[in-house]
């Protein structure tokens, strides 16, 4: 009896374990003529993680080995591909029907999946709501709403309260901002129910200040989504580069956390808190004080949680602080510094994460 309850004991734990691993894969995706496809999603139908394909087609990824491949495109099927451990892949994408298609031009005339029924989100209309801005009222999106409502009114994006279409150009002498990108990007939610939301036709940003989620699908109107129906959602800017963030309320109730970097071992967090400071430059014409421009202030935090003891501390960014952070692997971190200088930074961290997790 003994032994048959430690197999199953030794099975459960290499069935455990399988899921835990990862690998880093690359490839291309293209048509079945060879031109490349922009904003392609790819993703791994298991760790639920994904990217876009870059302006050549090319996407890279961690991902689960035994795990399978989705990949989805405007105007394309969508293609399941199994990952068997191999590293690199080259995707070809099939039209959903008729494409008008040139070696400098790809023009989609039909959707598949992406032609999301909106019904999901919203049982009614998001209104055109024109562009306002006022730098003097910075903890509501909009100090007075416009006539006409926006009705996002159920579903899983629902209108928050205050919500209304953001600004993110600002006068001249305004520096900073409160959102995360000076445009609205492409990404994808992971929901409360562990599900991917993603779509070509979604955009979003994130306000810093409010530490809302803000989602548009037209870029005349937007929405903030409820945090608690929100398990983490990942960003891409211009170079298509990610930033995922996730709540942790043991560091922030109200506000999403970036991470770093996440694995069995460690996690890495950066909180990011920005705060409206208005022109307050006076002189008695001998002496001057404050400044004669409004800001966005943002001040960063990192904290490191030590997965197997659930250990968060607070740090800062010196490698005094971070060798007592991983004392525990002490030996495997000073491996590290000794063959990684510079300053330390979110790529340092992130590295060093990704170190430290292997």
């Amino acid at each position: 009896m003994k032994k048959i309850a430690l197999l199953m004991f030794l099975v459960a734990g290499v069935i455990g374990f399988v899921p835990a691993q990862t690998i880093s894969i690359s490839g291309t995706v293209k048509t079945a003529d060879g031109d490349a496809l922009h904003l392609a999603f790819v993703q791994d139908k298991q760790y639920k993680n994904g990217t876009y394909t870059d302006s050549v087609g090319s996407f890279s990824l961690a991902v689960n080995p035994y795990s399978k491949l989705k990949v989805s495109c405007r105007g394309f099927k969508d293609t399941l591909i199994s990952i068997n451990n191999q590293t690199t892949f080259a995707v070809v994408l099939r039209p959903v029907v008729n494409i008008v298609a040139s070696r400098s031009n790809i023009t989609p005339q039909a959707d598949d999946h992406n032609n999301i029924n909106f019904q999901i989100f919203s049982e009614g209309i998001v209104d055109d709501v024109p562009s306002f801005s006022d730098q003097r009222s910075p903890n509501r999106l909009h100090p007075q709403r416009p006539p006409g409502p926006i009705n996002y009114t159920s579903g899983f994006y629902d209108m928050a309260q205050g919500a209304i279409f953001p600004v993110f150009t600002h006068k001249e002498e305004t520096q900073g901002s409160r959102y995360l990108f000076n445009t609205w990007v492409h990404g994808y939610v992971i929901n409360a129910g562990d599900s991917i939301i993603q779509s070509p036709l979604l955009f979003f940003n994130y306000d810093k200040i409010g530490g809302n989620l803000l989602l548009t699908k037209d870029k005349h109107a937007a929405i903030e989504v409820y945090r608690e129906r929100i398990k983490s959602f990942t960003l891409f800017d211009a170079l298509n580069q990610p930033y995922t963030f996730t709540m942790v309320p043991e560091i922030d109730k109200s506000h999403f956390v970036q991470v770093i970097s996440s694995g069995n071992n460690y996690k890495i967090y950066k909180t990011t808190k920005t705060k409206f400071v208005a022109a307050n430059y006076t002189t008695d014409g001998v002496a001057s004080t404050g400044n004669n421009f409004d800001l966005y202030d943002d001040e960063f935090a990192y904290y490191i949680l030590n997965v197997k003891t659930n250990q968060l501390q607070k740090i800062n960014l010196k490698k005094k602080v971070l060798k007592q952070v991983f004392a525990a692997d002490g030996t495997k971190a000073d491996s590290y510094f000794k063959t990684n200088d510079g300053d330390i930074d979110d790529n340092y961290l992130a590295s060093l994460g990704d170190y430290m997790n292997k």
